[in-house]
């Protein structure tokens, strides 16, 4: 069954249409903007948008909850996907509350479910964009009491996937301890210098993040590093990929003054730079 959301109808909001899916259906979404937050929990589903459909909601680290506590970082998601097998096609995600530096952390899209696939969607915000679960153990257990708790599982072998989508941000805008398979992304930096990930991957994980044929684009005032391992043994790999000059010439950073150089599996293959400039890694990567 096709559930059709349209501002002109009853079924005027995104949280009423998904109040309607059934395991199989697809939500279709015409196009308007959304000022909601969504969560999904159910599975095997499609959400498609028509025209220009942005989903936008402005929850930020630092905010005061009506539990009285801040938010944290994992509560403020505009998008939060629980459920398995969802498809999302031509979806704009954005969390509005701005700059890190004011607000804190801000996630547009969190993502624990299997199996999640996005074409042709873009995702907008500063530091901390998109958070592909799911959380690091440690977090697991020091937030037992504090978030929701499908939001606490520790899924093995799932994977999320994002094709022909624009994802911008500034620091550590795409980070979790999951799996994330990037195609023919861009990937944009903001003006605050910063790191696109920051994987989490597990020791006994052998994927985390991968970025097949992505452009990286960013702005002149923004020098950024590719990625930085959240925890020991964070996973990236970057295949066939294009730079723009704000990626920085080392690449790569060890997280402030951690060891993490000496576990991280950080990867790199025939990519190059927008001028095709000759530039030096650090010497603790892969190649």
């Amino acid at each position: 069954m096709v559930i059709v959301v349209d501002k002109l109808t009853n079924i005027d909001t995104i949280n009423k249409g998904i109040s309607l899916l059934k395991t199989g259906d697809t939500l279709e979404v015409h196009e308007g903007l959304y000022l909601e937050k969504v969560k999904i929990t159910l599975s095997n589903i499609s959400i498609k948008g028509i025209g220009n459909v942005m989903i936008s909601n402005n929850d930020y680290a630092l905010k005061i909850h009506k539990d009285g506590l801040e938010y944290n970082t994992f509560r403020t998601y505009t998008l939060e996907l629980i459920g398995e097998n969802i498809n999302l096609n031509n979806i704009k995600v954005i969390n509005s509350s701005g700059d890190g530096r004011l607000y804190g952390q801000a996630v547009a899209l969190s993502v624990i479910g299997n199996n999640i696939k996005f074409e042709n969607c873009m995702f907008d915000a500063f530091q901390d964009t998109i958070f592909i679960g799911p959380l690091p153990l440690d977090l697991i257990d020091r937030y037992a009491n504090f978030l929701e708790k499908d939001e606490l599982v520790y899924p093995k072998d799932h994977k999320v996937y994002f094709n022909n989508c624009i994802i911008s941000g500034d620091v550590d805008f795409i980070f979790g301890a999951g799996s994330g398979i990037f195609t023919k992304c861009i990937i944009h930096s903001k003006s605050r210098s910063g790191y696109v990930c920051a994987p989490a991957t597990e020791a006994n994980d052998f994927e985390g993040f991968f970025f097949d044929k992505c452009k990286f684009t960013g702005e002149a005032s923004s020098n950024t590093y590719l990625a930085r391992p959240w925890r020991d043994f964070g996973m990236v790999t970057f295949r066939d990929c294009l730079y723009e000059n704000h990626i920085i010439n080392e690449g790569f950073n060890k997280w402030n003054d951690s060891s993490r150089d000496k576990t991280a599996r950080f990867y790199e293959f025939n990519c190059k730079y927008i001028d095709n400039h000759d530039y030096k890694r650090v010497d603790w990567i892969n190649k």
